[in-house]
């Protein structure tokens, strides 16, 4: 069963592996990232991050898209992680009956991506994310933004027109 959909371009990290897996219960991890996946170091270092009594598993997009169905229908608590919220958007075509909540947190300010604006402190989107999280608030997924579990929460409806009015400068 899945517990959490979350998008962070750290992936597994202290806080994930301290707070959120915590809170969540989590049993399992599923990473969503091509790049993780097709790297045998990283991905070798992301699956060792976890505790023993867990399972952390990378998977490029395409073959995630059977592992996160599994999860809908487990007992298994289960994370799924992605670097930023596309992936959310392809997810949601492939699987009508996914989750929809999307927990985004840490995206930092980067550099080859195009302009980068500042949606809450230390998340930024591209354009490209900015018009995933869009299309995911049309297809009714609730979106919102929280480093942590007891950290500020911001619902995505409540600064959705201020963010669009920054996109819009662009």
């Amino acid at each position: 069963m899945i517990q959490l959909i979350r998008s962070d371009e750290r992936l597994i990290h202290g806080q994930c592996m301290t707070q959120i897996v915590r809170t969540y219960d989590i049993q399992e991890i599923i990473v969503i990232d091509d790049a993780t996946a097709e790297n045998t170091l990283l991905k070798r270092i992301f699956t060792m991050a976890v505790p023993k009594n867990m399972k952390a598993q990378v998977f490029t997009f395409n073959d995630s898209v059977a592992k996160v169905e599994e999860a809908l229908t487990n007992s298994v608590k289960t994370l799924v992680l992605m670097k930023t919220p596309v992936p959310m958007v392809q997810l949601l075509q492939k699987i009508p009956g996914l989750n929809k909540e999307l927990n985004i947190a840490s995206l930092s300010q980067r550099k080859n991506t195009g302009l980068c604006v500042e949606i809450v402190p230390a998340t930024y989107f591209t354009v490209e994310e900015f018009n995933a999280v869009e299309q995911l608030t049309e297809a009714g997924v609730r979106v919102w933004l929280q480093m942590i579990p007891n950290s500020t929460r911001t619902e995505w409806t409540e600064i959705r027109e201020r963010i669009q009015q920054k996109f819009n400068k662009l």
